[in-house]
């Protein structure tokens, strides 16, 4: 099954090299499943997927994370400068992270002020502490990934009609990728079973989300 229905390659430059990362991010997933589905032919395989053949499961949802998570990134550092400077929303909530950064120290940071108001471009210089800030930090929950996409003034349900299921995935993924899917708690420290419908889906999720955070952020730019 065909995991992602790609746009149209930008025509716009600062766009192109986050069309390649979920381009690829893509192609990877797909990947996986195509190897799962070979080695399962191979051995004419029936029932409960090994614990080596779920690994080509997990493999594509983290990597179809991962392909979100640079994606956004690279988003962040080629157009929401771009954003910022036209959307109304992105401004609003610009000027809400400016204001909540000057408040870091009690009662104001001095000298963040002081280096921002003697920076040749006053613009520049606190969006770049944005742009740092966003991308310094993997997108391991829902509510990281919203947050940046409000920078962007985009609403939630423009990234996914149900933001609820992005954190079940994003939980899940988090199980994989810190803790092995080992599951501690039980007495013979057991790998979680991960089933082909399940991670289907997990990976779906994903990068339709990644697919919807480029196109909204294309539209913006328009």
């Amino acid at each position: 099954m065909p995991f992602c229905t790609l746009p149209g390659k930008p025509t716009k430059p600062a766009l192109l090299n986050a069309y390649t990362i979920l381009s690829r991010a893509c192609e990877s997933a797909q990947s996986f499943f195509d190897a799962f589905g070979k080695v399962r032919q191979a051995r004419n395989a029936k029932g409960t997927p090994t614990d080596h053949e779920q690994d080509l499961l997990r493999a594509a949802l983290i990597f179809a994370a991962a392909g979100l998570d640079s994606m956004v990134k690279q988003l962040v550092r080629d157009t929401l400068r771009t954003v910022l400077s036209r959307e109304k929303g992105a401004k609003l909530q610009f000027a809400d992270y400016v204001q909540t950064r000057l408040r870091r120290k009690d009662p104001i940071d001095l000298k963040y002020l002081a280096e921002t108001l003697v920076s040749d471009k006053p613009f520049e210089h606190l969006s770049g502490e944005l742009l740092r800030e966003l991308t310094s930090s993997s997108l391991q929950s829902k509510d990281q990934l919203l947050s940046v996409a409000a920078y962007f003034a985009i609403p939630a349900d423009e990234i996914s009609a149900k933001p609820t299921e992005l954190k079940e995935v994003f939980d899940v993924r988090n199980q994989i990728a810190h803790e092995m899917d080992i599951q501690f708690r039980q007495a013979n420290r057991s790998r979680r079973s991960r089933t082909f419908d399940d991670m289907t889906r997990y990976t779906s999720i994903v990068l339709t989300a990644a697919v919807s955070f480029y196109v909204a952020v294309e539209k913006r730019l328009l």
